[in-house]
């Protein structure tokens, strides 16, 4: 079987005009939502797998990522609820009413908001490498803040920019290595992450998602903070060796939800399991959506 051709496209939504990939021509619908420090190109090998699955897939660049439109970076324009107003606006210029979506990491997060907020238009979801209940168990995992080094240097207006850039976006590949100690990545693929992050004020966008997030969520209590009664069907996917976010992290996450959820950990896989392995990501998205 001949591989899909990924060719560019933009969804232009009533908020924002998303640059973005896509791939295949089958009747059902894939939006695919990529996290930090990432790119759409991310999604490549699985948009392949899907597409020959019968789904026309689309990947977006992040709002604010590569030629994506960018909204100021004022306080607000990059915070959970806006980026599910993102996922809402995408699938609404999809064809396919139930379509299947997929978020890791940052577009975990906005899936499983959206989802939270009550999933109209969302069919199957799936959240990869971010547990729903993230930021109301944070405190129990002494480890887990150490993993979250980064967020804390980001929250510092003009140091985080300037340690993202340094050294040719250095602290890029840092992360990988750390998040994904068995992920061998191509050069292509890294070259294609550091040229969203070269484009325009992408660098200012990313941070930003990070300042909003502490915005809303560090001045509220925990109770305020957790996750439950989600009531759309959604796989979440981890990796056994994700230095970015624990496994033991996404323990009893099922519970957050109402409607069919299922967990799964897989072995030799980092914080980019969908890019380092494509094939068992796929397998499960489609036992799990069929």
């Amino acid at each position: 079987m001949s591989t899909p051709a990924v060719t560019e496209t933009t969804l232009d939504t009533t908020g924002l005009e998303f640059a973005a990939l896509t791939c295949g021509d089958g009747d059902r619908d894939a939006l695919l939502l990529h996290g930090f420090p990432d790119a759409p190109q991310t999604f490549v090998p699985l948009m392949d797998r899907l597409a020959d699955a019968g789904y026309t897939c689309y990947a977006p660049y992040m709002r604010g990522y590569g030629e994506t439109e960018r909204p100021p970076t004022e306080p607000g324009n990059y915070s959970p609820m806006l980026l599910a107003s993102d996922v809402f606006a995408l699938t609404g210029e999809l064809d396919d009413p139930d379509p299947l979506v997929v978020g890791h990491d940052w577009g975990g997060m906005a899936v499983t908001t959206a989802a939270v907020a009550g999933g109209q238009g969302l069919g199957t979801c799936v959240s990869l490498a971010i547990p729903p209940n993230f930021w109301s168990q944070f405190d129990d995992y002494a480890t887990q803040a150490m993993r979250s080094w980064y967020m804390n240097q980001f929250q510092v207006p003009g140091h985080g920019e300037e340690i993202l850039r340094a050294n040719d976006f250095a602290l890029i590949e840092r992360l990988w290595r750390l998040w994904s100690p068995d992920w061998n990545y191509d050069d292509d693929h890294l070259e294609a992450v550091k040229d969203t992050f070269r484009t325009g004020e992408t660098v200012e966008a990313a941070l930003r998602y990070y300042r909003d997030v502490f915005d809303m969520f560090l001045p509220r209590r925990r109770s305020e903070q957790e996750i439950a009664g989600i009531d759309v069907p959604t796989l979440v996917l981890a990796g056994a060796h994700d230095g970015c976010i624990g496994a033991d992290l996404f323990e009893g996450v099922t519970d957050c939800f109402d409607a069919r959820a299922d967990l799964d950990v897989l072995n030799d896989a980092g914080h980019f399991l969908h890019a380092e392995r494509p094939d068992a990501v796929a397998d499960r998205i489609l036992a799990f959506a069929d």
